[in-house]
């Protein structure tokens, strides 16, 4: 065995199993986000009739700050599509600012969605952007900064006590 190994404490031990563990979820994660951002550019687009659209107004306050209060409608839209003579039903959320938009989208009642062809109950309202991908690799990068100063420093610390 190489010998700074034998050497290395069991708290070291400990948090290079913890920056393992948490780099494998994250480039899990990356991974997933990457095949998403790149595929679903390519997913087929439908367009529905909603089977139930429900408006709902939305009040948001802040406590403490009456300055801070916004509103908003959200349509509920209740909907079921066919793939490959397989049936799927969801729901999805708009938001919309206005009475007048919201009145406009109910009387509409057609929701326009992606869905991967791989997995038909997997939809997107739009392809995502790049966001998640360049988030999930600041976080990767952010996070390794810190478990390695993390390692330094218990390291140091350690090597104090045997002095």
């Amino acid at each position: 065995m190489i010998p700074a190994f034998d050497e290395m404490h069991p708290v070291l031990w400990i948090i290079v199993a913890i920056l393992v563990a948490v780099d494998v979820f994250l480039l899990r994660r990356l991974f997933d986000r990457w095949q998403q951002y790149t595929q679903a550019r390519r997913w087929p687009r439908l367009t529905v009739q909603a089977d139930k659209v429900q408006l709902v107004r939305v009040a948001y306050e802040r406590e403490g700050s009456p300055t801070s209060r916004q509103e908003y409608y959200e349509a509920v839209f209740d909907y079921r599509y066919q793939v490959a003579g397989r049936d799927y039903q969801k729901q999805t959320v708009q938001q919309v600012a206005t009475q007048q938009e919201a009145d406009a989208i109910k009387a509409e009642a057609r929701i326009s969605f992606l869905y991967n062809p791989a997995d038909p109950a997997q939809t997107l309202d739009a392809p995502p952007g790049p966001a998640a991908v360049i988030g999930t690799v600041i976080g990767l990068l952010i996070f390794n900064s810190m478990i390695f100063g993390l390692l330094a420093n218990v390291q140091d610390f350690l090597n104090l006590d045997s002095y």
